[in-house]
């Protein structure tokens, strides 16, 4: 994906090209400032995306949530996190499985991100991806920072023109 030249919208309506359900995974900790961005995403499509597009809450534990994916029987599976990538603040990309190996993320995941994506797609047949954005604080204390809240604006509009 060339993240140079195109947008998020841009980067999911690629990807998300013959997707027919929609799994739309939010991961973080709301006590860690911008590392709850992936769950407040998902807070905020509630009742306005699609029959076809689940949104789960899955906090700081994706692992708990692989049985509710796999009944889903979903085409494609897009986890939404907070990570360290060395970019500016509030910065989001859609990025393949295999663009993450290695990159950490914020939350403290019980199961490497890499790992539950492996296992999810094994199970399920479906293409995963991940939209990770670039936290500016992750310490203790609630709310997202205003460079996040921006692109936690802009991925919930690329999200909502990109499957609606």
């Amino acid at each position: 994906m060339n993240k140079h030249t195109r947008g998020v919208e841009d980067e999911l309506r690629a990807w998300l090209a013959g997707s027919s359900k929609v799994v739309v995974a939010g991961i973080g900790n709301a006590i860690r400032m911008d590392d709850y961005v992936g769950v407040k995403i998902v807070e905020d499509l509630r009742d306005k995306m699609p029959e076809r597009v689940h949104l789960i809450e899955c906090e700081t534990v994706p692992e708990s949530f692989v049985d509710e994916i796999i009944g889903i029987r979903p085409t494609h599976v897009l986890l939404i996190d907070a990570a360290v990538l060395g970019h500016r603040p509030g910065t989001a990309h859609l990025y393949d499985v295999e663009e993450v190996i290695g990159i950490p993320t914020i939350s403290t995941h019980t199961l490497p991100l890499r790992v539950f994506c492996d296992y999810v797609e094994q199970l399920t047949g479906a293409k995963i991806a991940l939209i990770l954005i670039e936290p500016k604080i992750a310490d203790f204390g609630e709310g997202l920072t205003p460079e996040v809240a921006a692109a936690a604006i802009e991925v919930e509009i690329a999200l909502l023109n990109s499957m609606c």
